[in-house]
């Protein structure tokens, strides 16, 4: 017999919604190993904004089976979605896929994170072109990490709230012109961040010159299960070359590593070759790849 299900589109889930799409996220975290959306997507759940929109697929008795995130901005618009592992195998996937296909209708960027077979096997059956690899990369904190000193004349701060909002979001948008999603921060993405309980504004390492301009910065970030994070790393085009992200880099890895931290991760362009040869140099090795799924029909 065929599954029965019932797609809603919702610009904001009720709270009873967003909580039984939280369990499904954790379900298929545990079941695979590799969180199956975005930060940025889950933070959507919570946070409503415009050109956001969710999918969620319902059994016919009623059971969330899968949920899918549609970032409907004209500029780029991108999906990301995961099936509870207890409903996979019947049609949940490819049911989501082509209903964010069939509401763009034009195209689409879709991540398959971790590269999940099924993920793989979906993307081929709908036509999918791989576009884009992003790499996660890791390392234990309890190797030696090499020493590497700022910049004469400039000197390294914690971020203060209420203050340094616009200098770091004017750094990242800089120093991000060419990323497709990094590139767009304003102060609201900044101040959502600020409220999660992981952030910590003595993690949020700033590098400004004499006259205080900022010039870098080092976002760390600490995950619920000890896992640290090389968040984001920004260098303003101006200080570049200066060797000011090596010094940023490291000095965030010292402060993960005083926190008790025992292995940092990151994220990274699998075509960034500069980055890439930075991160192999302090010790970081391949731990998975997420991939970016382009659909190009029209209609």
């Amino acid at each position: 017999m065929g599954l029965t299900l019932a797609l809603s589109w919702l610009d904001q889930p009720a709270d009873g919604q967003i909580a039984a799409v939280v369990k499904l996220l954790a379900a298929a975290t545990a079941a695979d190993g590799v969180e199956p959306l975005s930060e940025a997507a889950v933070l959507r759940l919570h946070h409503p904004g415009a050109g956001f929109v969710h999918l969620l697929a319902h059994d016919d008795t009623g059971t969330l089976t899968g949920y899918g995130s549609l970032d409907d901005r004209v500029e780029r618009r991108t999906a990301e979605f995961a099936v509870h592992p207890a409903h996979r195998r019947r049609g949940v996937g490819g049911a989501l896929l082509a209903a964010l296909l069939d509401r763009v209708r034009g195209p689409l960027w879709v991540w398959a994170h971790g590269e999940h077979p099924a993920a793989l096997r979906l993307a081929q059956r709908a036509g999918l072109v791989r576009q884009r690899e992003l790499f996660q990369l890791r390392r234990a904190l309890a190797d030696p990490i090499a020493h590497r000193a700022l910049p004469a004349g400039v000197a390294l701060r914690a971020f203060v709230p209420g203050e340094d909002e616009a200098a770091v979001v004017a750094v990242n948008n800089r120093a991000f012109a060419w990323h497709p999603e990094q590139r767009r921060w304003d102060i609201g993405e900044l101040v959502v961040r600020e409220a999660q309980p992981w952030f910590d504004p003595k993690g949020l390492l700033l590098v400004v010159d004499p006259a205080g301009r900022l010039l870098g910065f080092h976002w760390t970030k600490v995950h619920p299960n000890g896992l640290g994070e090389i968040y984001v790393l920004a260098v303003d085009p101006d200080a570049q070359g200066t060797g000011l992200g090596g010094a940023l880099t490291v000095a965030g890895l010292a402060y993960l590593r005083e926190q008790g931290v025992r292995q940092a991760m990151l994220y990274v362009e699998s075509d960034n070759t500069a980055a890439l040869r930075t991160y192999h140099k302090l010790h970081f090795t391949h731990h998975h790849t997420d991939v970016e799924f382009l659909s190009l029909r029209d209609s």
